[in-house]
């Protein structure tokens, strides 16, 4: 019986997925998916918390992003954030990044934790603190949204609220 090299006459796993995924249009989606298990080595704790690759078009990688607040400060690091993605993934040197804040803020799977406290009284919450930050100048929403939601979630009340401040559960 001849010694075969079954390594010469048979492909790699990999490269027999990328050939299917490629065949099949999926070659953004698997890069997408790649990127996202990436995306907490390559930028750390702080950024990796607050946003994610949400979307890789032609010419652009989407980044989904937890705040306005978020948004502004990751537009500001872009460069840094564009010399890291460079460093971890080359394909990607030529791509614009565009930032988006996106609600409710929901990473991929692998990076969801769980939040502390029901979530729909979270979002009931999030819902009120817009509803009253909206009669303020536009300049001041933003901050005035981030504040009002922060005495919601302490159980303060508005003079014209009619929520009540959340019980414990039992």
């Amino acid at each position: 019986m001849d010694n075969l090299d079954y390594r010469s006459t048979f492909d790699s796993m990999e490269s027999v997925a990328r050939k299917v995924a490629t065949s099949l249009g999926w070659e953004r989606e698997a890069r997408l998916v790649a990127l996202n298990r990436e995306w907490r080595k390559i930028f750390g704790e702080p950024i990796a918390r607050v946003s994610y690759p949400s979307a890789l078009l032609d010419k652009e990688l989407v980044v989904a992003c937890s705040s306005p607040l978020w948004k502004r400060e990751l537009t500001y690091l872009l460069p840094e954030i564009r010399l890291k993605l460079q460093n971890a993934c080359p394909t990607l040197a030529g791509i614009a990044l565009v930032f988006r804040t996106v609600r409710p803020f929901s990473p991929p799977l692998s990076d969801r934790r769980k939040t502390p406290g029901p979530s729909i009284l979270i979002e009931s919450l999030w819902t009120r603190a817009e509803e009253i930050a909206s009669r303020l100048p536009p300049p001041l929403r933003e901050r005035g949204r981030a504040f009002v939601l922060q005495q919601l979630l302490k159980g303060q009340l508005f003079s014209d609220s009619t929520l009540t401040p959340p019980s414990p559960a039992p």
